[in-house]
């Protein structure tokens, strides 16, 4: 393949408008579906606590940007697909490759856009989504579920207020139901500092937290220390209560989850499934670039060229489908130890990029 002299700012303009374009659109239909999925989703608990009105409106804007992070990679895909069908059924491909433009040159500057929007992807995602994710929990759970918020996720410890005093805990994992590094502190009726039993982590049985490794000390007069043989633990809380303080990875920003999993080994706990959310953090993003660039090798080579719309929204969704599959595989692994973190976060983006590059490399110039 021989490459040209770029295209003119008026040629790159107008591939670059011809991919946006229908980007933009896609875009707001997958908004679209997804917000009217969410809804159907939770529509008993929306008719069971009113949330038709003013504050299911407040809460469904809230989840805007975390929905529109979520589905550009597929929107990107689409876009570029539609485009440049658009482009194939007007006869305009054709014409470029007559006049001698590669597929490369017709292809840079939708990938710049492409480019543009994981970076806007990425600033989104460290901007927005955290605040207005967490926002909009708190307003699902608390303000229109009309849930008791109990405690705070604050300088790394969930904290919570229990019936004779406070309890902290280093981490909650929801899939287990398992608290680590509890510590309860009971308080006497004259708010004094009586006793603080520990246990380096607790399990939630159905209808108790069982704890391992329970120690306690007693607080007397005078600052007198006693270690007690045996200590109640039996806080009155479950895990509904650390559910509403457990923050999601997309309520985290980088920075915070990286602090977090700092912490988390500064005390020998293992981070577990938040490194593999922190390395999907940078893995995601560029998932926009990588889809559309799939999107133009489909387009160019080998697929005909009067790519129907239908067809090319449908293979849109294969491919999108595709890509969440491994996704989901991968980072399940990646959570449950069987896959490392780094791995279990970049093989789809990896393993589409091949895809991609194979395409064009083994593609024939028209």
């Amino acid at each position: 393949m021989i490459l040209r002299p770029r295209l003119s700012p008026t040629m790159d303009r107008f591939l670059a408008g011809s991919f946006f374009g229908p980007f933009l659109v896609c875009l707001a239909a997958f908004t679209v579906i997804y917000l009217l999925g969410d809804i159907f989703d939770r529509f008993d608990d929306l008719m069971h606590y009113g949330g038709f009105g003013l504050l299911g409106l407040q809460y469904f804007a809230l989840k805007l940007p975390l929905i529109v992070s979520q589905i550009l990679p597929v929107a990107c895909l689409a876009g570029a697909l539609l485009g440049l069908a658009l482009l194939s059924r007007s006869g305009e491909i054709l014409a470029c490759q007559q006049l001698g433009i590669s597929r490369l040159e017709l292809a840079v500057p939708i990938l710049v856009i492409a480019f543009g929007i994981s970076l806007f992807n990425f600033g989104i995602s460290e901007t927005v989504v955290p605040y207005t994710t967490r926002q909009a929990r708190y307003l699902y759970e608390v303000q229109l579920k009309k849930r008791t918020l109990r405690g705070v996720f604050a300088n790394q410890h969930l904290w919570v207020r229990v019936s004779d005093g406070f309890m902290s805990a280093d981490r909650y994992d929801k899939r287990t139901h398992e608290l680590s590094g509890v510590t309860i502190y009971r308080l006497s009726p004259q708010y004094d500092l009586r006793d603080i039993v520990h246990a380096k982590r607790a399990t939630w049985n159905g209808a108790r937290w069982v704890p391992e490794d329970l120690s306690a000390i007693e607080l007397g007069k005078n600052n007198s220390v006693v270690s007690l043989k045996s200590a109640n633990f039996n806080p009155d809380v479950n895990p509904a209560d650390f559910g509403l303080l457990k923050l999601d990875p997309e309520e985290f920003t980088l920075w915070e989850l990286n602090r977090y999993i700092a912490g988390l080994r500064e005390k020998g706990l293992d981070p577990g499934g938040y490194v593999v959310d922190r390395d999907l953090k940078y893995a995601m993003p560029l998932s926009c670039l990588i889809m559309v660039a799939l999107g133009v090798v489909l387009s160019l080579d080998p697929l005909p060229r009067r790519l129907s719309l239908g067809r090319s929204f449908g293979l849109a969704l294969t491919i999108g489908f595709g890509y969440w599959l491994a996704l989901g595989i991968t980072s399940s692994l990646g959570h449950s130890g069987l896959m490392p973190a780094w791995t279990a976060a970049w093989i789809p983006n990896v393993l589409f990029t091949l895809i991609a590059f194979s395409l064009f490399l083994f593609g024939e110039e028209r």
